[in-house]
């Protein structure tokens, strides 16, 4: 019996060894990045469906923000999975990058600078502003450290739409949330392709579909986003 559940113990030693060994290789860690880049994109667009609610106004915008507010389960299952996610991503596209120039030391005699390639090239750089603009976003829509001027309502109560309104009347606020935002779309317009290629979900029929679709998803993702800011400041959403 004893010998039955040490032999059991091994073998999940040895299959979290191997898993480990694997997410560490230079085909894991591509892995990893891609599944970690998938589960933030698809964060990305729950959060975008949620934000162009402010478009139908205060109630149904404040209504979204009680929702996940009044589910703890989803908004600090959601969060952890962030947390998670963001460091990982970061953390094995760093090594990637760092296992491919170790397999490469001498560069290409002729550089390719076409625009997916100064992309792929400025991934880790425009990774870092993105988590910097994350981490103000939530500095300042979440734990509320960002002073505005007002966040109240007509009824006096705290309003999320009200202070949505109030943070982007600020053209610096606006343009950094318009800035951050132009770097995610150049980030996903790369990633979302390499997720695939790091998948292996590829093919020459479908390749050169899938580079205009990235790139068009990418970008439509964060004009998207932008409208917001951009609407606030025309007057478009208003209190």
């Amino acid at each position: 019996m004893s010998d039955a559940a040490e032999l059991k113990a091994g073998q999940g030693e040895d299959l979290v060894g191997s898993l480990v060994k694997f997410a560490m290789s230079s085909v894991g860690s591509k892995v990893v990045m891609a599944a970690t880049g998938l589960g933030l994109w698809v964060f990305i667009m729950g959060h975008l469906a949620g934000n162009l609610l402010a478009f139908v106004g205060r109630d149904a915008f404040n209504a979204y923000a009680a929702t996940l507010k009044g589910n703890p389960v989803l908004l600090w299952g959601a969060r952890s999975a962030l947390f998670l996610a963001i460091p990982l991503h970061f953390y094995f596209a760093v090594r990637s990058t760092a296992l491919n120039k170790a397999a490469r030391p001498v560069a290409y005699a002729y550089e390719n600078k076409t625009p997916a390639s100064m992309a792929s090239k400025t991934m880790i750089l425009s990774g870092l502003v993105i988590a910097a603009f994350f981490a103000y976003h939530i500095a300042h829509f979440t734990l509320r450290v960002v002073s505005v001027t007002d966040s109240l309502g007509p009824g006096g109560a705290f309003s999320p739409y009200d202070m949505l309104i109030q943070g982007f009347k600020n053209p610096l606020i606006a343009g950094f949330y318009i800035v951050g935002q132009l770097l995610l779309a150049s980030h996903l317009s790369h990633g979302i392709y390499s997720l695939f290629q790091h998948l292996g979900l590829w093919g020459k029929r479908w390749t050169p579909w899938l580079k205009n679709m990235s790139v068009v998803v990418g970008y439509g993702l964060c004009a998207a986003f932008i409208s917001i800011p951009v609407a606030v400041l025309a007057g478009i959403i208003k209190p």
